[in-house]
């Protein structure tokens, strides 16, 4: 009876919010868990559940293992605004769930908070965990990543495939535990890779199995790339699922030597949600022509990377996690990797949305020593944490007569006719829009 009420509670007020154009918010799910916190248990699910999890990609990742399993026929619930903790996940499952209380599809594919996955599994038994990376992200919230793989690692059912990305070794860790089947995606090594990283920054040097310092081959950023230890023999191996090359002058990458799709290379965050997405559709046992021709259509959203063409010059807009080293770094590697004069623009307006905290201690781990070569002509840095960013660019060697600050980010399209070379915008999500506007306003 309490499923019954619930989802007629929950679908009544879906429908109220809808009325009054509220619809994406996650109170249904938390007004009927809090009346009936047993609801999500009672509900009955397909045999498929794929969740994903991690620090950074998680909604990407989702979506384009979603697209996936439409391009092949199957019929998928899925949490598409990104609501991924337990109150968003009920109201994902209220807008899908028969009054017999059943979700119809044949696939649902959730994205679930790190520290939530836990909470999730208590109710719905995934049969995929998705595991993309950890990295220190939002350190107020968070405090560091062993407290979050431990949270992770609680949220984790016996019985599920895991699929992890094998170049992390904070990730990889699971293997150590898990009594299921363990699977992992990554990617070979590039020609853009670090032999040693440029600021030495590094969120585990240490091994997590015998706590001895870890040797690396290579790295893609920060801790990702081959790393082994030679005290006890942790290390990447092998690897299940990888981009085994790829093709800069065409844009395409090349997964496992057989399935080629157009990717940007050197969008390393992207072809990590490629290889995973292309993991994921193996374990599925999805088949592999439909599967080609989805990814070969995948495209990066424009609120998370976007290049302009405009008066001869390109303009690229790159949304990066405040909170989080990891994005910020990629975006700057991307930048570093790109050919050409430079000017970057830097800067958010909100450091968080949901806790009422300033922290910027992350931006010390911000690898702008990197991008301290002639080929950046300047940088501005805009919002109202434009000095923070600024003191962090000449503790990184930059000569001030290249760093600008502005309050914001109106006049830039102004500002930037005094410079030449390539615009890369590497900025939080919430200064996307008013940066693609100055540059719609650049003449």
């Amino acid at each position: 009876m309490s499923r019954l009420i619930g989802t007629f509670l929950g679908k009544s007020i879906l429908l109220a919010e809808r009325i009054f154009h509220k619809d994406g918010s996650t109170f249904p799910g938390k007004f009927v868990i809090k009346l009936f916190p047993k609801y999500l248990s009672r509900l009955k699910y397909p045999k498929d559940v794929i969740m994903v999890t991690g620090s950074s990609g998680k909604g990407s990742t989702t979506r384009i293992i979603a697209n996936m399993l439409r391009s092949c026929g199957k019929t998928v619930c899925h949490n598409l605004e990104g609501s991924n903790m337990i109150r968003g996940i009920a109201s994902t499952m209220l807008k899908h769930v028969t009054w017999g209380g059943r979700i119809p599809e044949d696939v649902i594919v959730l994205e679930v908070d790190e520290r939530y996955l836990k909470v999730v599994t208590k109710h719905i038994t995934p049969g995929l965990i998705v595991l993309n990376n950890l990295t220190r992200d939002q350190p107020p919230r968070q405090g560091n990543y062993d407290l979050v793989y431990r949270e992770i690692e609680k949220g984790i059912v016996d019985s599920a495939d895991l699929l992890c990305n094998g170049d992390d070794p904070i990730t990889r860790q699971v293997v150590l535990k898990h009594p299921g089947k363990f699977h992992s995606f990554g990617i070979n090594r590039l020609s853009t890779d670090f032999d040693t990283l440029p600021t030495g920054v590094k969120d585990c040097a240490y091994c997590p199995k015998c706590g001895k310092k870890m040797n690396y081959k290579w790295y893609h950023y920060g801790t990702v790339g081959d790393f082994t230890c030679p005290s006890c023999g942790y290390s990447r191996d092998r690897t299940d699922y990888a981009v085994t090359s790829v093709d800069p002058s065409k844009g395409t990458i090349t997964l496992n030597q057989t399935l080629t799709v157009s990717a940007d290379p050197l969008l390393l965050f992207h072809i990590y949600n490629l290889a995973a997405a292309y993991g994921a559709a193996d374990l599925m046992q999805l088949p592999m022509e439909q599967v080609a021709e989805s990814l070969q259509e995948e495209v990066i959203s424009e609120k998370i990377y976007n290049r302009i063409e405009k008066n001869g010059r390109s303009f690229v807009a790159i949304s990066c996690k405040a909170e989080n080293n990891a994005t910020y770094n990629l975006a700057h590697y991307y930048t570093l990797k790109q050919p050409g004069q430079k000017v970057l623009v830097m800067g958010l307006r909100e450091i968080s949305r949901r806790y009422s905290h300033f922290d910027l201690s992350w931006i010390y781990d911000l690898d702008l020593e990197a991008l301290n070569v002639p080929e950046v002509q300047e940088v501005i840095c805009a919002g109202p944490y434009a000095a923070d960013f600024a003191l962090r660019c000449k503790l990184a060697g930059f000569p001030m007569n290249k760093v600008r600050c502005m309050e914001t980010l109106d006049g830039l399209a102004k500002e930037l006719t005094r410079t030449t070379g390539d615009v890369y915008g590497i900025l939080n999500f919430d200064y996307i829009p008013p940066f693609l506007e100055e540059v719609n306003k650049y003449k």
